[in-house]
């Protein structure tokens, strides 16, 4: 399993021109996408207890695969049975989607850091090497888009692109 997210962090250099992504950069990645969407959800961190509900999670795949989630499968996320499947469901899509995931639903409901961490840099690094005339979710021209924006919005042929995120 360490190998496979040492990997996964690997790539997603590799998709932003070897700029190294730290864990802001993920979680404003996450954030822009969510809100971009149109959704007020947001992560502060990824020990955000406000995760455990598997809202967030989500919304965000929804708005990197818009209609990958069916909502009415979706609940509120108040009792820790809710969030269990929140949780399960968001594991299903994920995986449904090719995103590497390695966390067990206890993972988001327990709000474990390091996994949180992973399965958004999962999702990330999905959502990157997606052709760009196929990437789901248009990025909006906000003063956020900072380097995780232009990221987002780079090819991942490197002939059409000799530019550097900056």
């Amino acid at each position: 399993m360490r190998y496979n997210i040492l990997q996964l962090l690997k790539n997603l250099r590799f998709h932003s021109h070897g700029k190294e992504i730290t864990d802001v950069d993920i979680l404003r990645w996450a954030n822009t996408k969510v809100s971009d969407s149109g959704s007020q959800s947001r992560m502060d961190s990824f020990k955000d207890k406000s995760l455990s509900d598997g809202i967030f999670f989500l919304e965000l795949l929804g708005a990197v695969q818009p209609r990958s989630v069916n909502w009415s499968l979706v609940t509120k996320g108040v009792t820790d049975e809710q969030k269990k499947m929140n949780a399960t469901y968001i594991i299903s899509i994920a995986r449904k989607l090719g995103c590497s995931i390695f966390l067990l639903p206890e993972d988001i409901t327990e709000v474990n850091q390091k996994m949180i961490l992973t399965l958004t840099a999962s999702i990330m690094y999905w959502f990157l090497k997606q052709p760009v005339e196929e990437k789901p979710s248009a990025t909006s021209d906000s003063e956020n888009g900072s380097q995780v924006e232009t990221i987002s919005n780079s090819t991942t042929d490197d002939s059409a692109s000799e530019s550097s995120v900056e």
